[in-house]
């Protein structure tokens, strides 16, 4: 989980986005060669399994396509080119509705050697998407590596952002995402201080609580009636 790797090796990608209801956001993918971008591509881009348009990337590789949500849920687009797709996610929220924002790798640096932490974090993340609507951050990984290890682990799944340093944040809140807390490194934390109030991590900080265990983020953001009892996932595993 620790090795920096680019985010994907097809020939076409799709971004995963967050936004609201109503709030237009530009869909948008890329086509490559290799490791390298490849515009000037015809690009067929999906909501589901209807044909939106088509598009044409331009010389960076890059393709954009306007597109106004009119319900929350969470949108799967798939992109073809040729014989290449990939497909992506937009979460699309209700301005009412509150996310969660966890950075993969600070989140869950420990859980590749320990089963026991790797279990609790699963709970609470999936007694949180009970709540809030999770948005996954990726540092290094990318979206791909990411994607299988969370699907793997059986974690909610959601979209995975590419972190861009406080500018992640700042399309957040300019698409009326509403960012209740955010939980990752003591460098991702720092950047949310004038952005997000509630911010938790596992390393020392200056810049938000620092928290020993996920039950403790629990007890901290969600009510009592809301905690997951002692036996609520006693079946896993069975």
């Amino acid at each position: 989980m620790l090795i920096s790797v680019p985010d994907s090796y097809g020939k076409v990608i799709v971004f995963d986005q967050v936004t609201t209801v109503q709030t237009p956001i530009n869909i948008r993918v890329l086509t490559r060669d290799g490791f390298f971008s490849a515009g000037g591509r015809m690009v067929d881009i999906y909501l589901e399994n209807n044909l939106l348009k088509k598009i044409l990337t331009g010389g960076d590789g890059y393709g954009y396509l306007k597109y106004t949500p009119r319900e929350p849920g969470l949108k799967k687009i798939t992109a073809r080119s040729n014989t290449d797709s990939d497909a992506g996610l937009i979460l699309v929220m209700d301005e009412k509705e509150k996310a969660i924002i966890i950075e993969i790798e600070g989140a869950f640096k420990d859980t590749v050697f320990s089963d026991e932490i790797r279990a609790s974090g699963l709970k609470a993340v999936k007694v949180l998407s009970e709540n809030y609507k999770i948005i996954y951050l990726s540092r290094f990984l990318g979206k791909s590596i990411t994607g299988s290890w969370l699907e793997k682990q059986d974690f909610p799944k959601s979209v995975i952002l590419r972190w861009r340093g406080p500018k992640t944040l700042e399309n957040l809140k300019k698409d009326s995402v509403q960012m209740h807390a955010i939980i990752g490194s003591s460098g991702v934390i720092s950047a949310a201080t004038d952005r997000i109030e509630k911010r938790f991590s596992f390393e020392k900080t200056k810049n938000g609580k620092t928290v020993k265990d996920w039950d403790e983020i629990l007890n901290l953001l969600l009510p009592p009636l809301s905690h997951p009892k002692e036996n609520d996932f006693s079946d896993e595993g069975e």
